[in-house]
Order: C-alpha cells, then sequence, then structure tokens
C-alpha cells in the first residue's frame, strides 16, 4: 500500500534511514558477539525516534533490512509505502507526548491556557502539529498508555484503523501479544 497523504520531507526520510541503518549494525554486531554498547547509545536512539527501542529488540533482521531498502528506495523517488509515513508519524507524535507529559508532571488537569502552551511546545519540539485535544488525550490516556493517543492521532491522519497501523509497525508485539492473550495493551 501507498499513502496518498502528504509525501514525508526528504530529512524525515534520511533520519528514518539512519534510524534502520543503526539498528541494523546493533543488531549485526550482537549477532557477531560484540559487547552490548554503552547504554547512552541506546539512550539516543530513543531520544531521536521513541519506540525503537522495541523494534531493536523485536523485529528479525530480515524485516529490519527490508525496511531499510523501502526507505531507500523512497530516496531514490520511488513510492513511500503506508509503514514508512506511520513510522515517521508515530516517531514524532510518541516525542511529543513524552514531551507534554515531562512539561506537565504535576498538571494533568491544566487549563485550556496551559493546554494551549503544551500543544505549541510540543509541535515545535517534535516537528509535528499536535492540538489542545491531543495533550488533554496525552494527560489523561486510555488505560494509562500514551501509545493509545498516538495510535488514535495516527488513525485520523492517514485514514487507517489504528490497529492496522500497529500491526504494521510493530508485527513482533502483535505476536506476542495474541500468544499472552493481551492483544488490546498498547
Amino acid at each position: 500500500m501507498v499513502v496518498k497523504a502528504e509525501r514525508p520531507s526528504h530529512e524525515a526520510l534520511v533520519a528514518l534511514e539512519g534510524k534502520y541503518a543503526e539498528i541494523a549494525e546493533l543488531r549485526r554486531a550482537r549477532d557477531r558477539g560484540e559487547p552490548i554498547p554503552e547504554k547512552a547509545v541506546f539512550k539516543a536512539l530513543a531520544e531521536r525516534f521513541p519506540g525503537a527501542l522495541c523494534e531493536l529488540d523485536t523485529l528479525p533482521l530480515d524485516v529490519v533490512d527490508a525496511r531499510l531498502e523501502a526507505i531507500r528506495s523512497a530516496l531514490a523517488g520511488g513510492g513511500i509505502e503506508a509503514w514508512i509515513a506511520w513510522m515517521i508519524g508515530y516517531h514524532a507524535l510518541l516525542r511529543a507526548s513524552l514531551r507534554i507529559r515531562i512539561r506537565a508532571v504535576r498538571d494533568r488537569s491544566c487549563s485550556d491556557e496551559r493546554a494551549g502552551e503544551l500543544a505549541k511546545d510540543a509541535s515545535m519540539h517534535a516537528g509535528i502539529e499536535v492540538d489542545v485535544a491531543f495533550v488533554r488525550a496525552t494527560l489523561r490516556p486510555p488505560a494509562g498508555r500514551i501509545a493509545a493517543v498516538v495510535y488514535m492521532r495516527l488513525e485520523a491522519l492517514f485514514d487507517a484503523p489504528a490497529s492496522a497501523i500497529r500491526a504494521a509497525l510493530f508485527p513482533r508485539l502483535r505476536d506476542r501479544r495474541a500468544a499472552s492473550g493481551d492483544e488490546q495493551a498498547w
């Protein structure tokens, strides 16, 4: 499936390519039996791409390599596979949610003015427009999980079911959750 929405920026594609190249190298190093890198390596990856450590832990290397090739094809002018745009949005929205949570750690029921300030700050920080409704949902997420808020916003942005987006972005998580009977947890 190719996304009909606005094409992600060249910068976003280059950044995503770098993420998957880094994940691939970390996985190959582990497969070669090399020492585990310093925690700072993982922290930096997670700060740039919230959720990337889950991919590092769960995606088979052949899936990582296929994703890397799809991004390189897109950078060469090919089509944008839906998961690419979804992943770029996922990282940006999760980054915005985390920023909101950190900035409002003691103020979960903030005023409209404060929610507007948080939305503006998170939008600038994450490079994606978020609104007061997103701020409020992030501060009081369903079942306490901000990922649910992110998937709901992705669903609205891309007119695709949140469950399909989640399954495409993190297929191994779906397999593990189905096996444990925890299919709805995000």
